[in-house]
């Protein structure tokens, strides 16, 4: 290293736990990635996205460790017998073992060796305790909060309307999102690129004469997309903006995780073979009634007043 920026890693060849030989390798670093998560610019160790947390989750365990001992301690627990006054009580002073006495406990179980002035009590506990999943969630909030991840998601608990459910997802898809325009830039965008570059170099793929070279490493890189919690809801927004021009038609399915190129050419084979087929499905906005008469509306000509119809 030289004033801490890294000029060579030393890589293993193999898995360390593989039990093979470790033999290692120089590489460049000018042709390592990197994949570590910074706060701060030129910064060479990578932090981890939960070191903010790591301490709240730690303490979390520990406590519902300690809530599950003393739950079982409490199911452990019986019930007591309860002695008399010492007037009722009579003892011959022997306190051996053998005076000692011990209950099978069964369903149905009928107990009639009480002594005058005994009488049998159960031990009450206030384990398990009911305010352990209150606590818990109010901690799993907080860790939501400081690693950009949904409560929902976290604690696996999907209760809520439709609005709020809505706007916890979208604030957490901006969080993905950051990351996930930070790890295409990272890593994905230079091993295409370095791929790419020694592909065309070595003649395996072969570009056209009519390529425009500046457009040869433009790529659209897509990754995970937001759900949908209500697909209707969220179809009758795209319409809206789509119709607004607001949005495209590629726009929509790239929201939905797909190539709309690869849409449109199953779209039109689908609807090509039903038509040969004879096969009618409201599918297709030609079979579709209120969308053909407005089509049928749109072909009409205007006339004005000062033309006459013949």
């Amino acid at each position: 290293m030289t004033g801490g920026v890294p000029k060579k890693y030393l890589v293993y060849k193999s898995r360390p736990v593989s039990g093979r030989q470790m033999e290692t390798k120089e590489v460049d670093a000018e042709r390592m990635l990197h994949l570590k998560f910074v706060r701060r610019l030129h910064q060479m160790r990578g932090t981890s996205l939960l070191s903010g947390v790591l301490i709240r989750l730690s303490a979390l365990k520990e406590y519902e460790d300690s809530e599950l001992t003393a739950a079982r301690i409490a199911a452990a627990l019986g019930m007591y017998i309860r002695k008399g006054d010492g007037q009722s009580y009579e003892t011959d002073g022997n306190d051996s073992k053998e005076n000692e006495r011990e209950l099978t406990i069964q369903p149905g179980i009928i107990y009639d060796d009480l002594k005058p002035g005994e009488e049998i009590g159960m031990v009450k506990s206030d384990r398990p305790n009911p305010n352990l999943e209150t606590f818990r969630n109010g901690q799993l909030r907080a860790v939501a909060a400081g690693s950009r991840l949904s409560f929902s998601s976290t604690a696996r608990n999907y209760n809520g309307t439709y609005s709020a459910q809505r706007q916890e997802l979208v604030e957490s898809t901006d969080g993905y999102l950051i990351l996930q325009d930070w790890f295409i830039g990272a890593v994905t965008r230079p091993m295409y690129r370095a791929w790419l570059k020694q592909a065309v170099a070595s003649g395996v793929i072969r570009l056209p004469r009519d390529l425009d070279r500046s457009s040869l490493y433009t790529a659209v890189y897509s990754g995970p997309v937001m759900p949908w919690i209500d697909p209707v809801k969220e179809a009758e927004a795209w319409k809206i903006q789509i119709r607004g021009g607001a949005a495209t038609e590629s726009d929509w399915v790239r929201a939905g995780g797909r190539n709309p190129d690869d849409v449109k050419r199953r779209r039109k084979a689908e609807i090509d073979e039903n038509r040969k087929l004879d096969l009618v499905f409201d599918t297709d906005p030609a079979s579709d009634k209120g969308g053909s008469s407005a089509a049928t509306k749109r072909q009409e000509p205007q006339h004005t007043d000062d033309q006459s119809e013949e």
